[in-house]
């Protein structure tokens, strides 16, 4: 384990293999409870992410770039940022989770429009893919240590920008207020995919946003 740092009780440190049952259970159930506007749209329940992780945390592990969150005296995993390089191609075939394709395609439209249909550069942009906390651990400030080690993490391993894809209000607002700026927004109640509208039902939460960060 390659720990980073320990603040207010809580160990931050490098993902490491060892963790990544605990991960993929963080995210899956912290994905599905009703905060999430994408999942709240499509109906999505803990398997559905759980699997989905699952098939990406290979590359996770490979790039080194992700940061788990731990209870100092406990050890318990409280919180878990994902991280990679931005790139156009999938690392998993999408026919394997149909229920993700039009997450797939609002993201694949909010890229394409940031990058103006070019691919991304290598090494240029560092992505923030999700970030999540444990329930009954949130309020402590654990999200904002992990965006922060994150950006510190990308700086040292010379990445020009962070993205995000920021899908609610609550994501919207921690990522302003570590100093990103939206470039693209799309309403779900007008994104279409295969002639519907499958994200009319996002609750409170109005766009998808991609935000961007100079570092």
């Amino acid at each position: 384990m390659t720990i980073l740092t320990e603040k207010d009780g809580f160990t931050y440190a490098m993902l490491d293999a060892k963790d990544g049952d605990d991960v993929v259970e963080l995210i899956a159930q912290g994905f599905t409870d009703g905060s999430e506007p994408t999942a709240l749209a499509l109906g999505l329940g803990p398997e559905h992410l759980k699997q989905f992780a699952e098939a990406l945390l290979p590359k996770f592990l490979r790039e080194s770039l992700s940061i788990v969150a731990r209870d100092a005296q406990t050890g318990e995993i409280v919180g878990a940022q994902l991280n990679d390089e931005v790139s156009m191609d999938l690392p998993i075939d999408p026919s394997q989770f149909e229920w993700a394709i039009p997450v797939l395609a609002l993201a694949g439209d909010v890229y394409g429009r940031y990058f103006h249909g070019e691919p991304p550069k290598p090494k240029e942009s560092f992505h923030i893919f999700i970030i999540g906390v444990s329930r009954s651990f949130r309020g402590k400030d654990i999200g904002q240590r992990l965006i922060d080690l994150s950006l510190d993490l990308a700086r040292s391993r010379g990445y020009k920008k962070a993205v995000v894809e920021a899908s609610g209000i609550i994501s919207q607002h921690i990522f302003r207020k570590a100093g990103f700026t939206t470039r693209v927004e799309i309403p779900y109640s007008t994104f279409e995919h295969e002639g519907k509208r499958p994200f009319e039902n996002t609750g409170v939460h109005p766009s998808m946003m991609l935000m961007d960060k100079g570092l």
